[in-house]
């Protein structure tokens, strides 16, 4: 028989994993979230039983499995709070959803509950969406060696791929995820800007954008990074770069840091790639380092 579940946070993340563990025959017992209403609109997204949802962190007593899709800041203080119940079962495990902080958040001394994280490698912009994407996902899992394997069970169960992180690596790890992720939309709305000023509207220049973004995307699903580089840089190609510089210093100044930390950032890549010969490269440097941050330089 599958562990009985109980989520409380029923926003994006909540939401989706609750739905794909419902799907696959997990009984989620209670939603609980701080606005009743919330709470069931996430319980008919789940496709549980709207009665589950509720207001009462109490009603995290009836399950064997205590799912926290909650804020970071709010994880350790839920986790106490829970385990300071007398009705809650001992065995009780408690899996939290950050991609930052370590299952031990969770833990309080004396206490016989287990902690595990299960970190979702995927953008939760939209819960309907995210719930279909967490098929094949990567699913970082860290914590309580004895909680483990029923991690691994969950993560199987909403057909995502789960993998072991270390607990001191979660940092390092989530930056990579920022970059990977946040970083890219701050750079498409960059891009977008830019366009902008050519005389297009927001929607033409997403439209425009979107096809070289896949098409890059799709060399990255072939190659790895050094390979799938294209561009300027990587081909030696000063003059364009002193001709870009020369137009953001004019036109769009706020972004010329931005152009010449990622520029610096590419030449390192472009240059470990073997594909670009050393004159280039030093021309390339001045040009890039010439008025940026102390921030920006490489090595």
């Amino acid at each position: 028989m599958k562990a009985r579940i109980v989520l409380i946070g029923p926003g994006r993340v909540g939401a989706a994993v609750g739905k794909r563990l419902h799907q696959a025959g997990y009984p989620l017992v209670a939603v609980i979230g701080r606005d009743q209403r919330r709470a069931e609109d996430a319980a008919r997204f789940i496709g549980c039983d709207p009665a589950a949802a509720t207001t009462d962190p109490a009603q995290a007593r009836r399950g064997q499995v205590v799912l926290l899709a909650l804020p970071d800041d709010q994880i350790g203080a839920m986790a106490a709070r829970l385990q300071q119940d007398p009705g809650l079962p001992e065995q009780t495990t408690l899996v939290h959803f950050s991609g930052l902080q370590p299952a031990s958040l969770m833990s309080v001394a004396g206490s016989a509950c287990a902690a595990v994280s299960i970190h979702p490698l995927l953008p939760f912009a939209d819960r309907e969406m995210a719930a279909a994407r967490l098929t094949d996902c990567p699913c970082a899992i860290e914590g309580d060696e004895a909680a483990v394997p029923l991690a691994e069970q969950l993560v199987g169960a909403i057909g995502a791929q789960g993998f072991r992180l270390p607990s001191d690596a979660k940092v390092l790890y989530h930056a990579a995820a920022c970059i990977a992720s946040n970083y890219l939309v701050t750079l498409t709305a960059a891009a977008r800007d830019l366009l902008l000023h050519c005389g297009f509207d927001n929607q033409q220049a997403l439209a425009l954008l979107r096809p070289i973004q896949q098409a890059t995307s799709d060399n990255l699903g072939r190659l790895d990074p050094e390979s799938a580089l294209t561009g300027p840089i990587v081909r030696g190609d000063s003059g364009t770069v002193e001709s870009h510089i020369a137009a953001l210093e004019a036109q769009v100044p706020q972004l010329l840091e931005l152009y010449r930390c990622l520029g610096q950032q590419t030449l390192a890549l472009a240059t470990a790639s073997g594909r670009l010969d050393k004159q280039p490269a030093v021309t390339l440097q001045r040009l890039l380092s010439s008025g940026a941050s102390d921030d920006c330089a490489i090595g």
